[in-house]
């Protein structure tokens, strides 16, 4: 019985398989070679583009057959038709990608924010990385995206890196590593393929690969401990897309080559000594980490054995290039077929062959009580107690209490969310000559960068330096840091407040969560995700 059970078991992963290669098979047979290589080109799209961009992109379909498109700014309903529009004049399905590490709100104007890599580093366990991972993808499949460039497996351990930050996990691999693992598994269980960034690892860099070509100055020995740890992790369950960086690496190839256009690293290190076999992509090809130090970044990448070409700077010169080295014999038909075809068989496994059109009722990514309740919970889950006194918690609802605002809040959230627990709370202006700080009357001093965007530089002004001095003199002063956990370094006196928290972002959920940990309604469980050097 058992041995019938395990044939039966077995017998539609084989006929897929087999129905998937005849197809496979049968389009790659039947295509020209200009069709061949457009399937290697990912095309940048801009819904809210004006009506030269967007026949521009059309007719980058229609000419150059490209395989796939990657969508900038707009907005989700006018995406969600331009994908549509787009799928409609594509003789072969399109692979649709979205930039979209912390939901698609990292591109669209219309969606609602979930949190950074970073705070979900802060969580205790995975179950809620997995969830919000998973609930990303189906709104991603919603709305006809398949590919999704993320997790960002990065291991941060520059604190002044300017263009990864708070989109990792953290600086610890491992961590980086299962939290990655829950990350990847939520997607690809949703239907995505999700795409780990930026291999070798882009944690260590103190440049923007968008403006230079930065160098990482590891030994190979630091690159496998750290850099390498999250990426050999997901590739032995499961990963289907890596997308490799922008980096000089002499570690790995002292040519002075970015990663991206080395043999040695993309073919040699990645795909045979490693055993990735998923998709290939590149990152952005108009990014000066590559158009500065290569002169053809398409060709290169490709010859270097990337499969996807992600946003050519001049698409129309990148084909030509690569048509002509296909031409002289340095790409073979093999090579090309290698990629096209691992580009098929993705479109094939997403259900493309079937169907390509978008049908959706409605906006998808309209806010809903789950996304409220993900929110609620990964806020709740990820706050963090960096320091506190003996019996520094719960403050007393009954008892008047201060609270002294810092930095440039974005809302009134957390003053709302303090009033929501006791009415007594009063605003402190002028810290430093108030007389209200002689007793021992409860204070709390939030602390508001502007973490809208990740990239947004974020520390301590002298001002609230000298004003944060001033408090940690007195009792029972409590600090929230609505801001990236770097900024602790810059806190004065840490040891001298009766509690410092970490709560990561300004959003409402956020602030709800301190107010009621304050007053002891929730209890802190949250890990700090990056070692903070005093």
């Amino acid at each position: 019985m058992l041995r019938a059970f395990l044939f039966i078991f077995f017998i539609p992963a084989y006929l897929f398989s087999q129905s998937q290669s005849q197809w496979v098979d049968s389009v790659y047979n039947a295509m020209t070679l200009d069709q061949k290589i457009g399937q290697l080109f990912m095309v940048m799209a801009f819904p809210d583009g004006d009506i030269a961009m967007h026949q521009n992109t059309l007719s980058q379909l229609k000419k150059y057959h490209v395989g796939g498109v990657l969508f900038s700014k707009g907005r989700t309903m006018k995406q969600i038709a331009d994908t549509d529009l787009y799928q409609q004049h594509a003789n072969i399905p399109l692979l649709i990608a979205a930039d979209a590490e912390w939901g698609m709100a990292m591109r669209l104007q219309d969606v609602s924010p979930y949190p950074y890599a970073m705070t979900l580093g802060a969580l205790p366990n995975d179950e809620l990385v997995y969830a919000l991972a998973k609930r990303m993808g189906e709104r991603k499949r919603k709305m006809g995206v398949h590919v999704s460039f993320a997790p960002v497996v990065d291991v941060n351990t520059e604190a002044t890196n300017p263009i990864i930050g708070v989109r990792s996990f953290g600086d610890r691999p491992t961590r980086v590593a299962k939290k990655a693992q829950a990350f990847m598994e939520g997607l690809q269980d949703a239907g995505v393929i999700a795409v780990a960034k930026h291999f070798p690892g882009h944690g260590a860099s103190t440049a923007d690969s968008h403006k230079t070509l930065p160098r990482i100055n590891r030994s190979k020995k630091a690159l496998d401990s750290i850099d390498l740890v999250p990426f050999k992790h997901l590739i032995s369950r499961g990963l289907k897309g890596i997308m490799v960086g922008h980096l000089d690496v002499p570690a790995l190839d002292n040519s002075g080559l970015p990663i991206a256009a080395s043999k040695k690293v993309v073919t040699q290190l990645l795909q045979q000594q490693l055993g990735f076999n998923g998709l290939v992509f590149t990152d952005a090809l108009d990014m000066k980490g590559i158009t500065t130090a290569v002169d053809s970044p398409a060709l290169a990448a490709f010859l270097a054995g990337a499969d996807v070409l992600v946003m050519p700077l001049q698409l129309e010169k990148a084909i030509s290039a690569i048509k002509t080295s296909y031409a002289n014999g340095d790409i073979t038909e093999a090579r090309l077929a290698t990629s096209v075809k691992k580009i098929l068989s993705a479109k094939y496994a997403l259900g493309l062959h079937q169907n390509k059109a978008v049908k959706t009722t409605g906006n998808p990514l309209t806010n809903t009580f789950y996304d409220t309740y993900l929110r609620k919970q990964i806020a709740e889950q990820s706050i963090v107690k960096v320091h506190a006194q003996k019996d520094a918690f719960p403050l007393q609802k009954d008892t008047t209490a201060y609270y002294v605002s810092l930095g440039k809040p974005s809302s009134n959230d957390f003053l709302y969310a303090l009033r929501e627990q006791t009415t007594t709370i009063q605003i402190l202006k002028n810290t430093l000559k108030t007389t209200a700080l002689r007793g021992r009357r409860p204070v709390v001093v939030g602390i508001h960068a502007n973490t809208s965007s990740p990239w947004t530089s974020q520390s301590l002004s002298e001002s609230d330096i000298r004003i944060l001095t001033h408090l940690s003199t007195y009792p029972n002063v409590h600090v929230v840091l609505f801001a990236k956990p770097y900024v602790l370094s810059q806190l004065p006196n840490l040891s001298s407040f009766a509690s410092v928290l970490l709560a990561h972002e300004q959003q409402t959920a956020f602030a709800n969560a301190t107010a009621r940990l304050l007053f002891g309604e929730i209890s802190p469980h949250g890990i700090i995700p990056v070692e903070i050097k005093e």
